[in-house]
């Protein structure tokens, strides 16, 4: 299942390195050698994520895409890593799916929380999605293996499927957004130069009958031109 929003403008955790871009380094290199990176075509561990390369492969693939589509590539931006961390990491946490966090009034919006994060603009966006995690067909069969864990089969084959890859499921979240104009417009814009993505696994994953997701938040962050593209 795929839930999309976006956003225009322009719950402080214990837990603060959480909000922390981990791996500079996967922002440094091109996105064409993001992708021949080994550990970007591993499966995604639901329990233990690598939440450093999930979130750089949504960025590089976002890329990737500008770049197909002739736009200028994004930079990365800590600030706007940050912002859109910690409303990935709040929409999971506080259990809401919205550009709105009415539970933390001090991060009400995508302005609030960018500015709050040290990111100061001309022009902003935020994409959000919700994304299952496993990629499973339309229609499928959790089965309960023991007390605290499901598993999720092809109703026909009895199969299980299986979890995406951190760049598969970065290519399937990217395209959810191509296919929406609000989405698609935010994403391929020349407004903005600079750019954070954060993706955050649903809680307990396979413990409950629905697959495991993520929500996910992409920060934008621009100085012009006046003229949208």
């Amino acid at each position: 299942m795929y839930l999309l929003a976006v956003f225009f403008s322009w719950l402080i955790y214990s837990a603060a390195a959480q909000l922390d871009p981990g791996a500079p380094a996967y922002y440094s290199i091109a996105w064409q050698d993001f992708e021949k990176l080994p550990a970007a075509r591993k499966t995604i561990p639901l329990k233990q994520p690598d939440y450093a390369l999930l979130d750089a492969a949504i960025f590089q693939v976002t890329n990737k895409i500008r770049t197909q589509e002739g736009k200028p590539l994004l930079q990365y931006l800590p600030a706007l890593h940050r912002s859109a961390t910690f409303h990935a990491q709040a929409m999971i946490e506080l259990d809401f799916y919205d550009h709105y966090n009415l539970k933390q009034l001090a991060y009400l919006t995508p302005d609030k929380r960018i500015t709050a994060f040290g990111g100061f603009f001309h022009y902003s966006a935020e994409n959000i999605a919700q994304y299952d995690i496993i990629n499973t067909d339309l229609e499928y069969c959790p089965v309960r293996e023991s007390k605290m864990y499901f598993n999720y089969l092809n109703c026909d084959t009895r199969k299980p499927f299986k979890p995406y890859t951190y760049l598969a499921y970065a290519v399937a979240v990217v395209d959810g957004w191509l296919h929406s104009p609000p989405h698609r417009q935010s994403l391929l814009s020349i407004h903005y130069q600079y750019m954070g993505c954060a993706a955050r696994i649903s809680k307990n994953p396979y413990q409950q009958r629905q697959v495991p997701f993520a929500r996910i938040a992409q920060n934008f962050g621009g100085y012009g031109p006046s003229n949208s593209n």
